[in-house]
């Protein structure tokens, strides 16, 4: 007798992947930066009107970040092997995306850290 692992089917018939218990990505072993930015702007304002935890939208802020750091990182690969197929303003503003989210996420996390600090002092 086999046991299977459970499969995880999205919204559009792709088949997904547990990465973390909270994340959901596609389960193609090359799943681009694309596919995970484009992912987060399927689901968009319903899921945030849906969501009703902090917690669930910081995740799914952090998932962007990431999408747009791996989609910069695939550019560049692309570059590196197949020279011509990608312009360089392309992959200039893709690190530039990536690089203004993640000081935009450190940002607020810092903040939230210093606002929860502060509550916590506050006697």
């Amino acid at each position: 007798m086999t046991i299977g692992t459970p499969q995880l089917i999205g919204i559009d018939k792709i088949p997904l992947r547990v990465t973390h218990p909270k994340h959901l990505v596609p389960a193609s072993k090359n799943a681009s930066g694309e596919a995970l930015v484009s992912l987060g702007e399927k689901i968009g304002v319903e899921s945030t009107l849906r969501s009703g935890s902090f917690e669930d939208a910081m995740l799914r802020a952090l998932d962007r970040v990431s999408g747009d750091q791996q989609r910069a990182s695939d550019l560049i690969q692309t570059a590196i092997t197949e020279p011509g197929s990608v312009d360089v303003h392309d992959i200039t503003i893709a690190q530039a995306k990536a690089s203004m989210s993640l000081n935009i996420s450190r940002t607020v996390l810092n903040r939230l850290v210093q606002g929860w600090k502060d509550l916590i002092n506050t006697r």
